[in-house]
């Protein structure tokens, strides 16, 4: 096994102690590193694969009627994708959700066209009454993300948990 960095390895280990057993995800590359320690760690954590975001929220609408306890991976550009989905299915019909972004646009970004998104993202989920926690270092990984999943499925809302670039960016000890 390959060791992976530690905030994906307690992403991870959070999602897993939440006990979601399915992780929609929309391909990005910080997230690569979650979707490698969940296949290679948790083999009873079932990974489907989304085309688009609001098929991503969709598709973890239906695993949480289904009785199961979805995540959902996406970048933050995905995120504005995915409003729809949200907006009219899972936050009026209280659809549970754990929803894990992998941010762009903040400090430190390198593409202008990330920037206008990520700044937007806390606003929006504000907005639209999402709770939202935001990793702070790897070592908080696992805490926050157990604790924001624990909200989304204690309160049937969907929660956010928000993995910055300087957290995904980070060089390994």
């Amino acid at each position: 096994m390959r060791e992976r960095p530690a905030w994906a390895t307690g992403v991870c280990a959070g999602l897993y102690a939440a006990g979601c057993r399915d992780a929609v995800y929309v391909p990005d590359n910080q997230l690569s590193h979650v979707l490698a320690e969940i296949g290679e760690r948790y083999r009873d954590v079932r990974l489907a694969l989304a085309t688009r975001e609001e098929e991503a929220v969709g598709i973890a609408a239906g695993l949480y009627l289904g009785g199961r306890r979805p995540a959902v991976l996406l970048q933050s550009s995905g995120l504005g994708n995915a409003l729809n989905a949200v907006t009219s299915l899972v936050v009026p019909y209280q659809i549970p959700m754990l929803i894990v972004v992998s941010m762009r646009g903040d400090v430190g970004e390198w593409n202008a066209a990330q920037v206008p998104m990520g700044r937007a993202v806390r606003p929006i989920l504000d907005a639209i009454g999402i709770a939202h926690a935001t990793i702070e270092s790897p070592a908080d990984a696992e805490r926050i993300v157990a604790l924001t999943a624990a909200t989304a499925f204690g309160t049937r809302m969907a929660a956010a948990c928000l993995v910055p670039r300087r957290i995904t960016s980070a060089p390994a000890p």
